[in-house]
């Protein structure tokens, strides 16, 4: 996989945060406990699980101890994060990033979980849909992947009036670089240039529907007090996803 730099220094901060991430998450613990539960919701005992970014494997061993899962493998491409991941989970932890998952040997997984807007850190749509026609191809028939994603069309965030405003500009002209985000990610006592991107509804379902997936839930979680919705528009995406 070719890195721009503007992953490579995404990679870098978070390599940085891993020793904070536990800190850092907990300012976003509504959302990410409302998100944890959709997926312990849909899960069940005995299943063979696939994590995709695991980040520090907290959340991760949060959802398996729930059903007791230990058929777990997670790729992680932050070294450092990887690192952690491995020491808080015990389980097979591959440092490599989701565009490279098709070289990864183990498949037949009976869901497939890419949280906290794992598919925002990619470089582009074709690194997205790589990743997602991967995912599909490693899943048992009848499996299920869930992920969320940042929403440029959440209206609770960004207020209703702009909001339309971008549905419209999407609706008639639409451009992935639109949804691309520059910021400065402070970490402790220093700064470091990261990026990220904010999907719009159409946007991931059309990948979904050309990596071979059908959307079988769609819900949005309020970003500030994980409140669910069924709405596209009330917070960020989540997405529970079956072979077609």
């Amino acid at each position: 996989m070719v890195t721009t730099s503007l992953q490579q220094n995404t990679l870098q901060a978070y390599d940085a945060i891993a020793p904070l991430y536990a800190e850092y998450s907990e300012k976003y613990h509504n959302y990410l406990n409302s998100v944890d539960q959709l997926v312990i919701d849909r899960l069940s005992p005995g299943m063979r699980l696939l994590d995709v970014g695991s980040g520090d494997g907290r959340r991760l061993k949060k959802i398996c101890d729930h059903h007791t899962l230990r058929d777990v493998v997670a790729i992680e491409p932050s070294g450092e994060m990887a690192l952690l991941c491995r020491k808080t989970t015990g389980f097979t932890i591959y440092p490599i990033p989701g565009e490279d998952l098709s070289t990864l040997q183990e498949s037949s997984f009976d869901a497939i979980t890419a949280l906290w807007n794992v598919f925002g850190h990619m470089a582009d749509s074709k690194a997205r849909l790589k990743t997602l026609t991967a995912m599909a191809q490693k899943l048992k028939p009848g499996g299920k992947i869930m992920l969320d994603v940042n929403n440029r069309h959440n209206q609770l965030a960004y207020g209703k009036i702009k909001v339309i405003g971008r549905r419209l500009i999407d609706a008639i002209f639409f451009d992935e670089k639109r949804g691309d985000a520059q910021f400065e990610w402070k970490i402790g006592n220093q700064s470091f240039p990261a990026s990220g991107h904010l999907f719009i509804p159409q946007e991931i379902e059309l990948l979904f529907k050309q990596a071979g997936l059908r959307v079988t839930e769609r819900r949005s979680v309020h970003y500030s007090n994980g409140s669910v919705s069924s709405s596209p528009y009330n917070g960020q995406l989540f997405h529970v996803l079956e072979s077609q």
